[in-house]
């Protein structure tokens, strides 16, 4: 375990909404020891009190915080140092000199500034056996992800390198993990046999939120399908493991994404969408279209919704479809993974509509698992009818950045992104971005508040019939008659 963390971005965004958060309930729930020290480093000019007050503001507003006792003994755990310029290796080494212990360094920075800060690194003196966490995005194209690669590597080896993606540390790859390789029902049938499609979305009714200095430049694309999405169908469709603990788990994922073919520019036109969101309504508050807001470049062409299908070229998927699909300011929050199996005889295939068949849903937002499936309920008849058989996973009570954290601090780098393996993402995924920038694929259009662009020749991703029925009215809101796939 190590004796010291030092944050750096510690007045962040990503910090303040789920490190520190995590780290309290660490600390009151895995008894880190009173002499573990937690260092936050930002350019505001705070105190070590100040900045205790600070974190403790924030726990305050986080929807859950530790027993009184260690949110106490959390707090005391924090420093607080100022360094003005990242880019200076004597600020920077100040900050080490006062450290003997095994440390883990956390780099909750804007991406811009990896580059700069990991170049200063190799300038100055680190504490033995040093680590680092690094946020994604891992850079924002192939390019750039070799290029930080290559400076990590000047100081630290792979071993000590944990490049977070914070899906990975959701319970939700335990449970597909699970319903994939310990469950006599599924396991069998999780190939091209018997599934048709499978499908991975993360719609949010979230805007942009004053995030246009990094947003503008990522957008939908790289900011969820390149890293959270594709390392969900990872999970959803890697080779069988021996152990989901082992390091085997990052091997499998690389072996994936080396099998998931590089679409060539007719497929991209063919099957991808993007689009950017205008002004509309969520929830009756008016939200300014993208465009409008400050620190956006217009001529950037920057897209708020993107949709990617993709391919396997291997034995246990070849012909079925990975649709990946994201996208910011929509009518409803649908986060959810829907894997279309096939119908059983023809004659009870056929009797299904395009929307029908037996569908697995998990619902990436709640962990609730949902299989609709199709039986016979009048004796002697034919005609299939929907049923529903739903349970919620076990709880987890640890949020992925906690999970994250406690692997971190073991040494465990089975639920961190490989060097190799962030360099085959981006390589699936480069391609898109340029044909993109090229104007291959033309940005749509779509109203705040609406359920998207129209999918047009690109086809529909309906949503199944039975998944709507088992909705609430309060769940969906009324149906926009421009949208066409919903």
């Amino acid at each position: 375990m190590y004796e010291h963390l030092i944050i750096f971005g510690a007045t962040g965004d990503v910090t303040k909404r789920f490190v520190f958060p995590a780290l309290a309930h660490v600390f009151a729930n895995r008894g880190l020891p009173r002499e573990h020290r937690i260092t936050g480093v930002g350019r505001r000019d705070w105190t070590t009190p100040h900045f205790q007050e600070h974190v403790s503001e924030l726990l305050d507003n986080h929807e859950s915080s530790p027993p009184p006792r260690s949110r106490e003994g959390f707090l005391e755990s924090l420093d607080y140092a100022r360094v003005q310029d990242i880019s200076d290796p004597r600020q920077i080494q100040a900050i080490f000199s006062q450290q003997a212990g095994s440390t883990l360094l956390y780099l909750g920075l804007p991406p811009q500034m990896f580059p700069s800060v990991l170049e200063t690194f190799r300038h100055v003196t680190l504490p033995p056996e040093s680590r680092v966490i690094i946020e994604k995005p891992f850079g924002l194209s192939y390019a750039q992800s070799m290029e930080l690669n290559g400076l990590l590597h000047q100081k630290f080896p792979e071993g000590m390198v944990f490049r977070i993606d914070h899906f990975l540390g959701k319970p939700v790859v335990d449970t597909i993990l699970g319903l994939r390789f310990a469950n006599p029902v599924f396991t069998p049938l999780w190939n091209r046999h018997h599934i048709k499609k499978i499908e991975v979305i993360w719609d949010e009714t979230l805007a942009l939120e004053g995030r246009a200095d990094y947003y503008d430049h990522a957008g939908a694309l790289k900011d969820m399908i390149q890293n959270h999405l594709l390392q969900l169908m990872a999970v959803l469709a890697l080779g069988p493991l021996e152990s989901m603990w082992s390091p085997e788990f990052r091997d499998k994922r690389v072996e994936l994404f080396k099998a998931i073919r590089k679409p060539s520019k007719p497929e991209i036109r063919a099957q991808t969408v993007r689009a950017r969101y205008e002004s509309g309504e969520i929830g009756g508050v008016r939200i300014p279209g993208y465009a409008e807001n400050r620190g956006v470049v217009s001529e950037r062409n920057t897209e708020t919704f993107a949709q990617v299908t993709l391919w396997v070229d291997n034995e246990r998927w070849q012909g079925v479809p990975f649709v990946l699909r994201s996208g910011k300011a929509l009518g409803r929050d649908r986060q959810e993974i829907l894997v279309h199996f096939k119908g059983g005889q023809r004659s009870t295939e056929s009797l299904l509509s395009e929307e029908g068949g037996n569908i697995l849903r998990i619902n990436l937002g709640s962990e609730k698992v949902n299989l609709g499936i199709f039986t016979i309920h009048e004796p002697g008849g034919i005609t299939p009818e929907p049923m529903r058989v739903d349970d919620p996973v076990s709880p987890e009570h640890l949020s992925p950045y906690e999970r994250l954290f406690l692997e971190a601090m073991s040494d465990n780098l089975r639920l961190f992104v490989r060097n190799d393996e962030v360099e085959e993402m981006w390589s699936i995924m480069q391609p898109i971005a340029d044909a993109w920038a090229e104007n291959l694929v033309p940005l749509q259009i779509y109203r705040a508040g609406s359920y998207g662009p129209s999918m047009g020749d690109q086809g529909e991703v309906a949503e199944s019939r039975e998944s709507k029925k088992s909705r609430t009215k309060e769940e969906s809101p009324a149906r926009d008659p421009s949208s066409s796939y919903l």
